[in-house]
């Protein structure tokens, strides 16, 4: 992981403070607005997230069948969400009534803990594009080119390491989320 950047990303350390800040008193929206921040996936797609979907283990979140890696600081956060909310079932968010959580409740939730400055969809529109669409292209028209499905494997393993080294970059030098967990009380 490379040095974390803050003096050029202070909002993001607020940001990712705020949210880390918000854990004790709201797991639930600490976490989704951690994960929308830092994996930039739709909402839709985040309030539907299932703990089979991921894989600690491992390090992956599987979204919509693709392997997503997730950056040693998640996992530590995830790890301790899952102790948090052990016992609800596999729904990873959980709305106040007991039911899905959905958006509205959960944009105001979020809203609380950054101090009424982001809501979800702000915070995914803060999300860098990493080239997953032109990734995926790529390997379309490559497969059209009669790659082999070694060839097909190697590719998809080459563009995994480069969107997991890129995610790292996100994670440690611009949102510094190693650098605010400890302080936080969030311990490797």
């Amino acid at each position: 992981m490379g040095v974390c950047m803050a003096n050029n990303h202070d909002w993001a350390l607020t940001v990712v403070g705020d949210l880390l800040d918000g854990f004790g008193a709201d797991p639930d929206a600490s976490v989704l607005g951690l994960l929308t921040l830092s994996y930039g996936q739709p909402v839709p797609v985040l309030l539907q997230a299932q703990w089979s979907d991921f894989d600690l283990q491992v390090g992956v979140w599987w979204v919509g069948g693709e392997p997503l890696p997730l950056t040693a600081p998640f996992l530590e956060l995830l790890k301790r969400y899952r102790r948090c909310c052990a016992g609800r079932g596999d729904r990873l968010f959980i709305g106040c009534k007991g039911r899905a959580l959905g958006k509205t409740e959960a944009n105001a939730r979020v809203h609380e803990l950054t101090r009424e400055f982001f809501k979800l969809d702000d915070l995914l529109d803060l999300f860098p594009d990493m080239g997953a669409a032109q990734w995926a292209q790529c390997l379309r028209e490559y497969v059209d080119l009669g790659a082999t499905a070694e060839q097909v494997e190697a590719l998809e393993r080459e563009f995994n390491r480069r969107r997991c080294s890129l995610l790292e970059a996100w994670h440690g030098d611009v949102l510094c989320v190693a650098a605010a967990m400890p302080a936080r009380g969030f311990t490797r």
